[in-house]
């Protein structure tokens, strides 16, 4: 007996079959990859936190977000910390001042896995530069007392002495010791042989109270800032430095004790300021008395 064709109906019921499976299935694997990749973000946040770690314990306190210290070149918190993360290499020459072929490729270590950016240079974690300077009552007085990475130039040392992870009041687990940035706008590279975006430090004359105006132009590349303002919570919409990411609804940040945690994008104002401040008992006081005036 001859076998009829498929009748339209029931090709038509196969075809909606079929696609209700694709629309059943392709966002669960685009969820999963997704999944995997967040996971390799945290994993490399905990590497770079780890890695801060071992450079404070070698060197009695952590990097600034800028450095040139005993005659080496202007160098950022990245850099730094190179030797850690197995590109002992590549910071060799760099404090050389040397750049063979390659020095600048993309280091998978400082690149989320969401963005994954292809250009040389490219940051995506940047670390934590403390209060913005347009934050009520912040001076170069006072702000530097809440800002865990610095402007560690040699000119700055003292007003900017370096951090110790031990040291920090509110307790390792406490705080928030970097974060992720792709906004684009903001986020920028781990080096710059002509450091021209830092042209505007140059124009300021050492003092504190240019401190502010320093840090911020320092902390657009390598950091984020934080306040009592809504436009500093992650994800904003702002051109303002502060976490982002291309996380659905969430960011990665690195805690001072070497973990790394998946934050909602509503977090409150009070909790994010509790995660990134260093000390939120000092940070309750006057400002007259040093503190933020919370």
């Amino acid at each position: 007996m001859k076998r009829s064709a498929f009748t339209l109906v029931e090709l038509l019921v196969v075809i909606a079959v079929i696609a209700l499976l694709a629309a059943i299935l392709v966002p669960a694997i685009n969820g999963a990859r997704e999944t995997a990749r967040r996971n390799q973000c945290l994993s490399r946040q905990r590497d770079l936190a780890i890695a801060m770690i071992a450079y404070d314990t070698a060197n009695n306190g952590l990097p600034g977000s800028l450095n040139q210290l005993g005659g080496t070149p202007i160098h950022s918190w990245a850099v730094a910390v190179l030797p850690n993360i197995g590109e002992g290499k590549r910071h060799a020459a760099l404090m050389k001042e040397e750049f063979p072929a390659g020095v600048f490729a993309p280091v998978p270590a400082l690149l989320c896995p969401s963005d994954n950016p292809r250009e040389e240079r490219r940051l995506n974690y940047v670390v934590n530069c403390g209060p913005s300077g347009t934050m009520p009552g912040i001076t170069g007085d006072n702000a530097p007392h809440f800002t865990l990475f610095k402007d560690r130039r040699s000119d700055l040392l003292a007003i900017n002495k370096k951090v110790k992870i031990e040291d920090i009041p509110n307790g390792m687990s406490n705080t928030i010791l970097l974060s992720e940035n792709v906004n684009t706008n903001v986020a920028g590279v781990w080096y710059d042989e002509d450091w021209d975006f830092f042209a505007l430090l140059n124009e300021l004359p050492i003092s504190s109270s240019n401190e502010d105006t320093r840090s911020r132009v320092a902390v657009e590349n390598l950091g984020f800032v934080w306040g009592r303002n809504n436009n500093l919570l992650p994800n904003s919409s702002d051109r303002i430095p502060r976490p982002s990411s291309k996380h659905p609804a969430v960011f990665v940040a690195a805690f001072a004790d070497g973990t790394a945690k998946v934050i909602n994008d509503d977090i409150s104002l009070e909790d994010w300021l509790k995660a990134v401040c260093l000390d939120d008992e000092k940070a309750r006081l006057p400002v007259s008395q040093g503190g933020l005036g919370w």
